[in-house]
């Protein structure tokens, strides 16, 4: 019952905020792909674009859109819930962890938002929830949990690749501890064969196309660059990450619901209740370990905190009741303080205001701006678009016919085909990850409308006449990118389906 309630309270609270701003950058790039279903996309698994293609029949209404998203957070609050009562928690471990995952900032923001790490707090918590009962479970149970981890393990995969970060860090768990025993079953190589044969579809794709994630994966490490307002939160090189990563487990856990998780990391080296599941709190290590090592993203490791809630809410259950009682009240408070940051419950003006009276924004007498990144990121595409109309209807319509689109980006790709229509815009190109493959839809490029500036310079090198003759601006977007510039690019060298190959580049 406390599973069912805190998970419905989760899945209202996503569902009634969910269509409060506009969409985010990757789902409009997500929109676009789900008109091209495939096995596999340059950049990502296909599971993302399905659930787009779901809410077509109701023209990509974001709630619609974001459907599997919010189902996806109600069931992880659920499976944090069960998994206490699993693991030996009564009433109060069973709220905690509950409450701990439902306010935790990033799933909230992954709840409520469809990009490819949505759905890795469900599955990497399923997975880890699998191998406890694995090794918990009595023997002739058993082979179904590791049946069910294998096709978590697929399922994962089919939603984000770093799945397989969280299965190998399972296995690292159990090598290094007693529990090494349960991977001698031959129950374990059924689900490892299962799996591989679940996403062997995906893998013939990204092999056939040359394995293309590798390079997304190496274009994402080298174009990292700071925010527009000079914030660097992810860095090259593991010593420079060391710090921002820590602290960026903080914000994207809350700074008090991080003394349950790191509760549940250090439990199974003080509890014999909790002794049997070492194994996550080395697969935690082991992750965390990687992710500073390889420079990533702060949030390539949120899957695991509420596996990590459920181990510390247990262990919490036994101290003093005003110690409970307290954690909890402050666990509540500052994950409803810390809520408009993380979900869309205020108007964007009302959220500017709020995070000044916070200190965030507005410091020196300056003016307070949009500080929420992703938030940031919902706005602007519908402007961008009646811009560029703007540019491509003053052309004479010989000229236009011929005219090409190109948007540098794939976000700015994805909105003006999704908004481009009501403005009467024709189907943009673009050189980015799917976009590059889609290819330049028959355009023979002597003409192009230019959006952007990351590909500029390469088009200068093949356009004897590139011309800036607008810039889409818009205020709240400012902390993640600046103005879009808005080219008009003439007379080639050669042929666009020549200059074709030098444009692409993959990456985030």
């Amino acid at each position: 019952m406390i599973a069912l309630a805190v998970a419905a309270l989760a899945l209202l609270l996503h569902a009634a905020t969910a269509f409060r701003y506009g969409y985010f950058r990757d789902e409009l790039y997500f929109i676009a792909c789900s008109k091209h279903l495939a096995w596999g996309y340059v950049d990502q698994p296909p599971m993302v674009a399905f659930a787009a293609w779901l809410a077509a029949p109701v023209g990509y209404a974001p709630v619609a859109l974001r459907a599997l998203p919010i189902a996806g957070a109600a069931l992880t609050v659920a499976l944090a819930v069960e998994l206490a009562r699993y693991v030996g928690g009564g009433r109060y471990a069973q709220i905690l962890a509950g409450t701990a995952t439902a306010l935790m900032p990033a799933y909230l923001l992954l709840g409520n938002t469809l990009t490819t790490t949505s759905f890795e707090p469900l599955f990497w918590t399923a997975a880890f929830y699998c191998a406890i009962r694995i090794v918990r479970d009595t023997p002739e149970r058993r082979p179904q949990w590791w049946l069910l981890l294998g096709f978590t393990g697929a399922a994962g995969t089919y939603a984000k690749y770093s799945m397989l970060l969280a299965l190998a860090a399972i296995v690292v768990g159990l090598l290094a501890t007693p529990q090494r025993r349960a991977l001698w079953s031959p129950w374990a190589a059924v689900a490892v064969l299962g799996a591989a044969a679940l996403v062997l579809p995906n893998a013939a794709w990204q092999a056939s196309h040359g394995w293309p994630i590798v390079e997304v994966l190496r274009g994402d490490a080298a174009h990292r660059p700071a925010f527009t307002n000079g914030l660097a939160l992810e860095y090259r090189g593991a010593i420079a990450n060391l710090l921002p990563f820590a602290l960026e487990q903080l914000v994207y856990t809350g700074p008090i619901a991080a003394v349950v998780w790191a509760a549940g990391a250090i439990a199974p080296w003080r509890s014999t209740k909790l002794a049997d599941l070492r194994f996550v709190s080395v697969a935690y290590a082991a992750v965390a370990i990687v992710a500073i090592a390889a420079a990533a993203k702060g949030y390539y490791i949120a899957g695991i905190y509420a596996t990590l809630f459920a181990l510390g809410a247990v262990a919490i259950e036994g101290a003093a009741r005003t110690l409970r009682a307290s954690l909890l009240a402050a666990v509540v408070a500052i994950g409803v303080a810390a809520l408009p940051l993380a979900l869309p419950v205020l108007r964007i003006e009302d959220l500017i205001a709020y995070t000044k009276l916070l200190g965030l924004t507005g410091h020196g007498g300056s003016a307070p701006h949009l500080i929420q990144p992703v938030f940031a990121e919902e706005f602007g595409w519908r402007r961008l678009t009646s811009d560029v109309a703007s540019v491509y209807f003053t052309l004479p319509p010989g000229v236009r016919a011929r005219t090409a689109i190109y948007a540098d980006t794939y976000a700015d790709a994805g909105a003006l085909d999704f908004f481009g229509p009501r403005y009467g815009l024709p189907p943009a190109i673009s050189s980015q990850n799917n976009y590059y493959l889609w290819g330049t839809r028959g355009y023979d490029g002597s003409t192009l409308v230019a959006i952007g500036a990351t590909r500029i310079d390469r088009l200068r090198q093949f356009y004897r006449s590139v011309t800036l003759v607008g810039v889409s601006t818009e205020p709240y977007k400012w902390i993640v990118e600046g103005p879009s510039p808005i080219y008009l690019c003439r007379f080639p060298v050669a042929p666009l389906s020549r200059i074709w190959p030098v444009l692409r580049w993959y990456g985030a």
